[in-house]
């Protein structure tokens, strides 16, 4: 009996050592890495020892790919360079180049791919994956045709492939960094993209996380279009100052959260239209030329525990917008409104009111913006901000804040760090009246005598 089981043991072990060493294998050029995609069976390693794998690759069963240090696929310029048909496929560590003009670097058809590590260059798509699901992208720099004149792709292009996630990639000069299509609960955090037409642009999704990301020196950082119930936290939006762009666009966008993103030097820090019923809270304006613009059928919107610092307009509104700039007695801060709080609280003691006149004529007559910034215009939105105006009409915002609403960015920082509004109490306002007083004094004084003289 014991003599059997020994035997039966050897035999399990041997078979089991035999498909260990099955299990990996090292190809040096094209030819053998196409064997061994012909020969894979499930689970298999295929390392790619460095150098050019010239041609177009397929991978119809399940494989973990790894690329040494040096090894690149090269495609003939035409199709997609590596297709993936199989479902649980992992790519890691090559450098991939020459799609077609209208193809991707890797095209993924199979379900749960896990790519990482990769380069992926000088090709239309960086990754694409299409009608599958459960996906993972992480850490890899894509970009797409080299050259201005190149018409250019999707850094990540997901098209009916939901619960998938983008995270740490590296995209630059392509036409939208990350575009999610038609693929509800996605995750796209902590990427970085540049000089893209849009960094991350959705269509038709649904509960889609877009967090921690960073994008510069774009048209619109954010291009969300169609899509209900975004998750839009602590990312960063720099320098997207083309004309008409934003740090965020958000059109036809209901039911969504938009926290703690910070907006630094765009041409418009948010701007929204047709969205309703989306939140705004712990937002960052600093230096955009317009904070936050709602245009026709932005209504039923919360905007409250926002921070605007040196926008040339901090709010402007289509006049037939209703929306919410103050929630449980809570509103925004704004460094160009007072700070008088008489009753020491939390809130500036009167409204702060913007979306001012002159916005809402240029909407009814165009012609009218060759006035645009001109001093009387400037002065005139000044104006407004210390007299009655009907509230149906512009930017009623109750109950501002004395002080920043407390937003703590990525590295640790708070914006106390950079920017301080003193509170003005009840002594200092009485020092000021003793001084402004004791002023006037002197200098009716000096008059009086200067006339005796």
């Amino acid at each position: 009996m014991y003599k059997k089981i020994g035997i039966f043991v050897v035999l399990v072990w041997f078979v089991f050592i035999g498909k260990a060493n099955a299990e990996e294998v090292s190809v040096t050029n094209a030819n053998e890495l196409q064997k061994a995609l012909a020969n894979t069976s499930e689970n298999r390693i295929i390392r790619l020892e460095p150098g050019e794998y010239e041609g177009i690759f397929t991978i119809s069963q399940p494989v973990h790919l790894i690329g040494e240090e040096g090894a690149k696929l090269i495609g003939p310029k035409k199709g997609n360079v590596l297709t993936i048909e199989a479902d649980d496929v992992t790519i890691e560590g090559l450098h991939i180049e020459g799609s077609g003009s209208q193809n991707a670097g890797i095209y993924v058809k199979g379900n749960r791919s896990f790519i990482q590590k990769n380069v992926i260059q000088d090709v239309f798509h960086g990754i694409y994956a299409k009608e599958s699901y459960g996906h993972r992208l992480e850490n890899n720099v894509i970009t797409s045709f080299k050259g201005s004149s190149n018409h250019k792709g999707y850094g990540i292009y997901l098209v009916k492939a939901p619960n998938s996630a983008a995270t740490g990639n590296f995209i630059y000069d392509t036409q939208d960094g990350i575009y999610v299509s038609y693929s509800d609960f996605c995750e796209i955090r902590a990427n970085q993209m540049v000089r893209a037409r849009y960094g991350v642009h959705t269509m038709d999704s649904k509960t889609v996380l877009i967090a921690q990301n960073e994008v510069r020196e774009s048209v619109n950082g954010l291009m969300i279009m169609q899509s209900n119930e975004v998750s839009i936290v602590a990312n960063s939006f720099y320098l997207n100052t083309k004309i008409d762009g934003a740090g965020m666009f958000i059109f036809d966008t209901f039911d969504s959260k938009i926290s703690s993103n910070l907006m630094r030097g765009n041409f418009k820090g948010i701007l929204l239209e047709n969205a309703k019923r989306n939140t705004f809270e712990f937002n960052t304006f600093i230096g955009n030329h317009t904070g936050l613009e709602l245009r026709k059928a932005s209504d039923e919107n919360t905007i409250y525990l926002n921070n605007f610092y040196h926008n040339t307009r901090q709010i402007i509104s289509d006049e037939k917008n209703t929306n919410l700039f103050t929630k449980d007695n809570y509103g925004n801060y704004f460094d160009d409104h007072g700070s008088l709080n008489l009753n020491n609280d939390e809130l500036v003691d009167y409204a702060y009111k913007s979306g001012d006149v002159f916005y809402n004529m240029t909407s009814e007559e165009p012609y009218l913006s060759i006035f645009y910034q001109s001093p009387a215009v400037e002065l005139w939105n000044m104006i407004e901000q210390y007299t009655p105006m009907p509230s149906d009409s512009f930017v009623i915002d109750e109950s501002p804040l004395v002080k920043p609403a407390p937003v703590s960015w990525g590295d640790g920082k708070s914006e106390k760090t950079f920017f301080s509004n003193p509170t003005f109490n009840m002594m200092q306002i009485v020092i000021f009246l003793i001084v402004l007083i004791g002023s006037v004094s002197i200098l009716l004084k000096l008059g009086r005598g200067k006339h005796e003289v």
